[in-house]
């Protein structure tokens, strides 16, 4: 887009200064949901309510997951979000301090190096 010169056949437009409900009903009409998709089986309508959807456990970890979060960090997002009432009150964010405890039979440690001592029963757990 460019700025065009205004003249006596391109007048500059002006805002309406009073609305009437005329003009919001149009909004509204517009906003409906059309017939064709009304009547389709794979059509979902939003059923948006200002109800908070509350995090379970399996939720947070899924969400802590699939950002790659590290320990610190996720358990800074959980503490947040419990903070924020974001969270089912069974919910717990101090499981992300110990969550390596379960596979970590399966890593060595030697020197500066970390490795997987049994790979055979890593896949079986």
């Amino acid at each position: 887009m460019r700025p065009v010169p205004h003249s006596e056949d391109l007048p500059i437009p002006h805002p309406a200064t009073h609305l009437t409900l005329e003009d919001e009903s149009d909004h509204e009409t517009a906003t409906e949901v059309p017939n064709e998709e009304r009547n389709d089986p794979t059509f979902e309508t939003s059923t948006a309510s200002c109800e908070p959807h509350l995090l379970t456990q399996g939720e947070l970890n899924d969400l802590v997951r699939d950002l790659k979060l590290s320990k610190t960090q996720a358990e800074l997002l959980g503490s947040r979000l419990k903070g924020w009432n974001l969270l089912q009150r069974d919910t717990t964010v101090c499981f992300f301090r110990n969550r390596q405890e379960e596979f970590q039979d399966f890593y060595s440690e030697e020197n500066d190096l970390v490795y997987c001592n049994n790979i055979r029963a890593y896949f079986f757990v």
